[in-house]
């Protein structure tokens, strides 16, 4: 269920109290609202994932749409309708197929995709094998952003569990600003509460990638 804006404004003027919005405006709480969006999806891809078809390029090289951060699966071919199921596409190390045939990248195209390839070091990029033919549908699992809100009559699309982590964000960025108000010390215990919540550390920034647990 969308969150309200009203909803982190209020929570967030609560805990500086400032609930007349007087030090910290509707408009910096609104910005700061979609940064904290932002950041979670970054630090947790999970945290707005969508399920789509996708209609493949012609060869290799495939993408995710321009608004998604992060590709998280591929899991099954699609028919030209884009709703009958197909078979299943199995992700791979790229380094098994380029040791078997160098030169898979210029295979034949093929209608249907048995394997895709992932680099966390280029999140929306996937190659698929055999290349594709053009206009062949994949069904896929990325992470995207959510709209910008831009008043306090919007909501948010993201999941209400993430209220708090957002709320903690917004926090932090207000006694960040510099001003009369501003507190370096209450600003980092906020950002330390956001960071633990969607677990910023080398152990978990991964965990959402198709490269964990691979077979």
């Amino acid at each position: 269920m969308p969150i309200a804006a009203t909803e982190l404004i209020s929570r967030a003027a609560d805990i500086v109290q400032d609930v007349a919005n007087v030090r910290w405006t509707v408009a910096e709480w609104l910005r700061w609202a979609n940064d904290a969006a932002r950041e979670t999806i970054i630090r947790r891809p999970a945290a707005r994932s969508v399920t789509v078809v996708l209609t493949l390029l012609a060869g290799a090289k495939q993408g995710i749409p321009a608004n998604g951060v992060e590709l998280l699966d591929v899991t099954r071919n699609m028919g030209a309708d884009g709703v009958t199921a197909g078979r299943i596409v199995r992700r791979v190390d790229r380094q098994l197929l380029d040791d078997q045939n160098p030169d898979w990248h210029a295979m034949r195209p093929a209608g249907k995709i048995k394997h895709y390839t992932f680099d966390e070091r280029a999140p929306k990029t996937f190659y698929c094998y055999p290349p594709a033919v053009a206009g062949t549908k994949v069904e896929a699992l990325f992470s995207e952003l959510p709209p910008a809100i831009a008043a306090s009559t919007d909501e948010l699309d993201m999941g209400a569990e993430y209220i708090n982590v957002l709320v903690h964000y917004m926090v932090f960025r207000a006694f960040s600003k510099d001003s009369e108000f501003a507190n370096g010390a209450v600003a980092a215990a906020h950002y330390q509460a956001f960071a633990d919540a969607v677990g910023i550390n080398n152990e978990t920034t991964t965990a959402n990638s198709p490269n964990q647990n691979s077979v």
